[in-house]
């Protein structure tokens, strides 16, 4: 199963909506997932034929009010997902001892990390076609029934960074 991963998109639309697109046509993704700020950007992408999952980012007044959830949890294929847009704020070990991957944004620069049988994706930002001298970006993940595929891609839709792992009843691994 295949999902697409955003984040940051700030109002920008556009950008959004052209790399929704592409990974609908070329990638054809299952889901979409939108890590925060701005979470209202995606409300046109549901009639896509795509299920739409998002989180709100620092920014929207009821993550600040506490009254909407700062994180959401998904499962693909067995695989447990963490969805949240800070790192550091939304995100306790408690669910860092639950999870498979933790899904977040905040801070625009796109990362893959494996460490300890969890990967930690940042899949950048869609802001502008650059923000703070960080080109803008956006991620993909393949889960399969033994593997588990994270590609960063630029606006150019060339891969930027990718890393391969197998599943294991203890977490992933590179593969």
């Amino acid at each position: 199963m295949r999902v697409g991963v955003v984040s940051d998109t700030h109002r920008n639309k556009d950008l959004l909506e052209t790399v929704a697109g592409w990974l609908t046509e070329n990638q054809r993704i299952a889901s979409l997932y939108h890590l925060g700020d701005d979470y209202e950007d995606v409300v046109g992408l549901a009639g896509q034929g795509i299920e739409v999952v998002q989180v709100p980012g620092i920014y929207h007044a009821k993550y600040r009010d506490g009254t909407l959830k700062p994180t959401a949890w998904e499962n693909v294929m067995g695989v447990r997902v963490l969805l949240a847009h800070s790192l550091e704020k939304d995100v306790t070990d408690e669910d860092r001892a639950v999870t498979d991957i933790i899904l977040y944004g905040h801070t625009h620069k796109p990362e893959l990390r494996l460490e300890d049988g969890l990967l930690y994706m940042n899949p950048g930002h869609l802001k502008g076609t650059v923000d703070k001298t960080t080109p803008a970006s956006f991620g993909l993940l393949d889960v399969g029934n033994r593997e588990v595929t994270a590609t960063i891609f630029d606006l150019s839709f060339d891969e930027i960074q990718s890393i391969h792992m197998i599943r294991s009843e203890t977490g992933l691994y590179r593969g």
